[in-house]
């Protein structure tokens, strides 16, 4: 061991994982040792009853290296884009547009070798780390995620190995040598989804994984890594929904008073909640509701109302997330026959003002990520971990407000009977005419694959409701000493307690319901409609569009098509989209365009990278064509949503 390697290696993590270095920053008395030494070919982890290596660690790490070069590599290879949903939506043009070019030229689906770079190389198991070096230099990837399940490994490998050349060469790359550090399998699983949805995502066709060393806990994690694969792209927001939902915003904010949720320090409550989907089991989960709605805090989601009002149930609060038609005729249709002034509603404020409408009192908050927020949401914050469903904003809201036992009936994210996918006073079964008059819905009900159940067994399930799941995981891991209940019967929500609702017992304090909700009630802010819209603001973001669709355009324009660098035009993507040091209006901007031009990119880099070298100028040329012709609408679309909603602001304030 080189003297002071330990100490440099303690640097390097306090610089590149400033979160991990305090672990390895004192004393560790590891189970394991090492053992021998690599001059005379010794060199191993003692685990007490083998050795981790087989034989010596270099020469094992040396054989296995080579052998990862020899046999076929691991990849994550996404294949040729398909033919993309039937939108008019930007993005969408786009794709079908150059769907059509590449099949018209017989270039779409040709088996093609990928071009061997990669945005990820992710390594399972990190040992004495001997196998970093050589697979960075051999590998053209971006950026690199170790994942290890024991701290005395990463201990031994700093005595072992230099880190900071590595971190330092992934960081000339643009990208990031991060380390995974974790014993439990779904927990791996969910920083690896998280880490690269936040990073390089648009580059993940083409990544490689590597298995340094057999675990029953790194390969689960793989595999549920693997399994949360179609996730990974799935699109951060469109253009058109972004533009919805700021002019939702601004239609809320001017036309109706409401109060502002918002995360601070709270007193927490010990009064149980029940949060009600309408997924099939909610006709079965009804009566424990029933039984317990004077003693807990009862919050629908969604189309859960319709279901809960169906069994004769009125709740405290309704929480509603989405920004489609959909769910104002429901509402709507619900406020003919229930006196709707008895629920409290808790939503984004990029709702439908029309739907707030139908509601007495009114909570509204900022959610995450979206442009509203970035540009007007500073003084109150964004609600992470809230989407994508309207019961993962339920179980977020209500254990930020300070509940801290949850019990989850009818959210089934899936079904066991895909025919019966919803319960039956939910407007999807209720009403036969919904679906075909509201198409954007379907999605919900079409199940394509399957997932463990909550009760055991497969449930049949769909990507989006399994992305909802994975949120719901995180958001459990991060509120540590809360415990929630799934009483539904459906798929399986890590980290929440499977539990039957013929045998839930609630906990918490049942005496308290009237007190909690009368402090909750004083909790929430106060804020004046020209505070939430202030029309100057609105004034700059006319302005700031137009030289962001300049920039965008040099960008396009100054793209070498004989010499195309797909790296360095993500990069320039990049700059312009995920800038979070910005300015709050250039930030909305980002936010109003990332999904729709990541998913205009990730489709040029999956075509282009599986095509003859030939074919590949021509192709570029195609698509910056169509994309700055789509741009130039885009302009025009946003000039004229920009001078519109300075007008209301300017009104109301």
């Amino acid at each position: 061991m080189a003297e002071g390697l330990f100490e440099r290696n303690l640097e390097a993590m306090r610089n590149y994982q400033p979160h991990l270095a305090p672990r390895f920053d004192g004393v560790v008395q590891p189970y394991s040792r090492v053992v021998g030494n690599a001059e005379e070919g010794t060199l191993n982890i003692d685990l007490g009853h083998s050795v981790l290596y087989d034989g010596d660690a270099v020469t094992s790490t040396t054989k296995q290296v080579e052998a990862y070069k020899s046999v076929q590599y691991q990849r994550i290879l996404q294949g040729w884009p398909g033919e993309p949903e039937d939108h008019d939506r930007v993005a969408e043009r786009l794709v079908r547009a150059g769907v059509g070019y590449l099949q018209g030229r017989d270039v779409m689906g040709r088996d093609h070798e990928v071009d061997p770079d990669g945005g990820y190389l992710i390594v399972f198991g990190l040992g004495l780390g001997l196998h970093l070096e050589p697979l960075i230099d051999r590998l053209d990837v971006r950026s690199v995620i170790v994942v290890e399940q024991f701290d005395e490994f990463v201990f031994h490998a700093m005595h072992q190995v230099e880190l900071a050349p590595l971190f330092e060469k992934i960081h000339r790359r643009n990208g990031l040598l991060n380390f995974v550090i974790h014993d439990t399998p779904e927990v791996i699983a969910n920083f690896l989804f998280y880490m690269m949805r936040q990073d390089s995502f648009g580059l993940i066709d083409g990544s490689y994984i590597y298995d340094h060393y057999p675990s029953f806990v790194l390969a689960e994690a793989k595999k549920r890594f693997l399994d949360r694969l179609p996730l990974l792209s799935s699109n951060p927001g469109f253009f058109e929904d972004e533009q919805v939902m700021i002019r939702n915003y601004v239609g809320n904010v001017t036309s109706q008073d409401a109060l502002v949720y918002a995360d601070k320090p709270r007193v927490a409550k010990r009064t149980p909640v029940i949060v009600c989907g309408s997924g099939p089991s909610i006709d079965d989960g009804a009566e424990f509701v029933r039984k317990h709605k004077d003693d807990a805090v009862v919050i629908s989601c969604g189309t859960g109302l319709g279901a809960l009002l169906g069994h004769g149930i009125y709740p405290d609060y309704h929480v509603e997330i989405e920004n489609t038609p959909g769910p104002v005729e429901i509402i709507k249709s619900l406020a003919e026959t229930y006196d709707l002034s008895r629920i409290s509603l808790i939503a984004s404020n990029t709702v439908r003002p029309e739907l707030a409408a139908c509601f007495g009192k009114r909570m509204l908050f900022f959610r995450d990520s979206v442009c509203s927020s970035k540009l007007f949401g500073q003084r109150f914050g964004e609600i992470y971990y809230a989407a994508p469903t309207v019961a993962n904003t339920a179980a977020r809201i209500a254990l930020g407000m300070g509940f801290r036992d949850l019990y989850l009936v009818g959210v089934d994210l899936g079904s066991r009977d895909a025919e019966m996918h919803h319960g039956r006073h939910s407007v999807y079964v209720a009403d036969e005419a919904f679906l075909a008059t509201h198409p954007e819905h379907l999605n919900a009900t079409k199940y394509t694959i399957s997932a463990p159940g909550n009760f055991g067994g497969t449930v049949q399930t769909n990507h989006s409701f399994l992305y909802a799941s994975v949120s719901f995981s995180g958001l459990i891991a991060r509120y540590k000493n809360a415990e929630v209940r799934n009483l539904s019967d459906g798929i399986r929500i890590p980290g929440a307690i499977p539990c039957l609702p013929q045998s839930a017992v609630l906990e918490g304090d049942i005496s308290r319901k009237s007190r909690e909700l009368e402090r909750l009630r004083g909790e929430f802010d106060a804020a004046e409609r020209r505070e939430m819209a202030p029309p100057e603001k609105l004034a700059i973001l006319a302005e700031s569009l137009d030289q962001f669709y300049q920039s965008f355009e040099s960008v396009l324009e100054a793209a070498p098509a004989e010499s195309l660098d797909l790296r360095q035009l993500y990069d320039s993507f990049k700059a312009l989209l995920e800038d979070s040091a910005a300015p709050d209006v250039d930030v909305c901007i980002q936010r109003m365009h990332v999904g729709t031009m990541m998913v205009c990119f990730t489709f040029l880099y999956r075509a282009y990278r599986r095509m003859d070298e030939a074919e590949r100028a021509p192709f570029f040329e195609f698509f910056r064509s169509t994309m700055l012709e789509l741009l130039g609408e885009m302009r025009q679309s946003s000039a004229a949503l920009a001078a519109d909603l300075h007008a209301k602001a300017a009104a109301a304030a």
